[in-house]
């Protein structure tokens, strides 16, 4: 869910949810307030009885005053008030004309008298003088005034009640306010500042200390977000922008790590042909060659070490173009039994007189078409051959060249029975300018660049190259053209 939709919905339902809140909260504080204060007025009546004993009160004097006017100056009526308004802690006063007087259970003597009617007739004190309160031996005492009118002689009740601990509970009234507030802006901000903190704040938190390890080159740590909005989303494309800067950097210090090495691996191998060039020059110069055959000799050698360089520098500058991307590949739908002969009279013409013993095998079928620039994978084919024949240490060598299929790709091997290697350096033969130190110390002509070629061939085709030997008894390096590669 998007953040903009999700706040919408907070705000609405914010403002719904504040609402029947507030509603709620405000009718549960009203209704525990007024109980609170009510329990004051009660005393040890429930609510109900309460009520009750109100109505009935009400209701005796309603009725007196319209059917039995003449029981309303009774001191038997006006005792029968005074004891209805006994649970409430209070009594009866009756004011008729000039006279005061008190009935029922805890009815008052004339101070008390005394001490209300100054309390009533004390000017601003009650606009309406619809209730008045008496402070009295350490009590408040509430007198609600009920007059009747319709009587001809002045005639006035007092209904009072005990209010005292409505007034010390009236004190704590501001803490129920302030308590009533504050639940209220904790059931509504909570769980607003838990969602904002949960999908915004933490997420982003989490962002700004990935921004500061990787401001400080840290890029060995991972971002991960389950939160499905903006804030996540952007927190998984950080995370995969992290992982492919870190992914970069490796790559740019392996390249800077292989530019090194190859900076290095060049300048050995020029070193040794130029120093051999240069030995012999000298020594045409200083007249060792003193012959016509030692000279010719001489310079059979400097041509050979001048070709051996111009290989050299052909081969590292069309890997260069194969890095670059910049070498022109020209895929056409060769018919691969006609490549197999041509290829195998090639290297028959090339190897016969090197006493190399050459077989091949085709098992691709005489229908078999590939799509691939021939050209590219002939020189591959002989970059293989090559490197066998250059490393060969047997007295009867042996190089056996296969055509097959295999799955959904064409597949070329080749096999000789030279010294072969080590398990650990097959992973490297592919790498350009590695040789094996044992086979580097033994001055072999070659650049070192053939099987790292190869393997960009085959890699511009689609394919895939591998090798398996068995140490001082073969070596076999096998690629594959896929079958159904379209042509570029």
């Amino acid at each position: 869910m998007s953040i903009r939709l999700k706040l919408i919905l907070t705000y609405i339902v914010g403002i719904l949810l504040t609402a029947a809140i507030v509603m709620v909260t405000g009718i549960g504080l009203v209704t525990g307030v007024v109980s609170y204060f009510a329990k004051g007025i009660v005393k040890d009546q429930t609510p109900r009885e309460a009520f009750q004993r109100g109505i009935d009160l009400i209701v005796d004097l309603r009725y007196a005053e319209r059917y039995k006017s003449e029981e309303l100056t009774s001191p038997a009526f006006a005792s029968l008030l005074g004891d209805q308004l006994q649970p409430f802690g209070g009594f009866l006063v009756v004011q008729e004309g000039e006279r005061w007087e008190s009935y029922g259970a805890l009815k008052k003597k004339d101070t008390f008298l005394e001490q209300l009617r100054k309390d009533v007739s004390k000017p601003g004190k009650h606009a309406d003088g619809a209730f008045t309160v008496s402070s009295w031996e350490g009590r408040d005492l509430f007198a609600l005034r009920y007059d009747f009118p319709a009587i001809d002689d002045p005639l006035t009740y007092y209904l009072v009640i005990d209010v005292t601990e409505v007034w010390t509970k009236g004190d704590r009234f501001p803490l129920f306010v302030l308590l009533g507030i504050a639940i209220l802006f904790g059931i509504i901000l909570v769980p607003l500042i838990w969602i904002t903190t949960k999908d915004i704040v933490r997420p982003l938190r989490q962002l700004e200390q990935g921004s500061r390890r990787i401001a400080e080159g840290d890029l060995n740590f991972s971002l991960q977000s389950k939160v499905r909005n903006e804030v996540g989303s952007v927190i998984r494309s950080y995370e995969k922008m992290r992982s492919e800067l870190q992914q970069s950097i490796g790559a740019q210090l392996a390249l800077e790590e292989n530019r090194k090495e190859l900076i290095s691996n060049i300048s050995h191998d020029l070193k040794t042909p130029l120093t051999s060039i240069k030995g012999y020059v000298e020594g045409i110069r200083e007249g060792i060659a003193n012959d016509p055959e030692k000279l010719r000799k001489y310079i059979d050698v400097i041509y050979t070490k001048t070709l051996d360089m111009d290989r050299m520098i052909d081969d590292l500058f069309l890997l260069s173009k194969l890095d670059l991307e910049q070498e022109k590949f020209h895929f056409d739908a060769v018919s691969l039994e006609e490549f197999y002969q041509q290829t195998m009279s090639e290297l028959y013409i090339e190897y016969e007189r090197a006493g190399i013993r050459l077989t091949g095998e085709y098992e691709a079928g005489s229908d078999a078409v590939a799509t691939m620039d021939a050209q590219k994978i002939k020189r591959a084919i002989l970059n293989i051959v090559g490197n066998s024949v250059k490393f060969m240490d047997k007295k009867e060598p042996h190089i056996h060249v296969c055509f097959g299929r295999q799955s959904e790709a064409w597949v070329i091997a080749v096999r000789d029975n030279g010294p072969g290697m080590e398990q650990s350096e097959l992973v490297r033969i592919f790498d350009r300018f590695y040789r094996a130190d044992a086979n580097r110390n033994q001055n072999v002509a070659g650049s070192g660049l053939g099987l790292a070629i190869v393997k960009q061939i085959v890699a511009f085709h689609g394919g895939t190259i591998t090798a398996r030997s068995e140490l001082g008894q073969s070596m076999t390096v096998m690629f594959t053209i896929p079958m159904n590669r379209s042509r570029a």
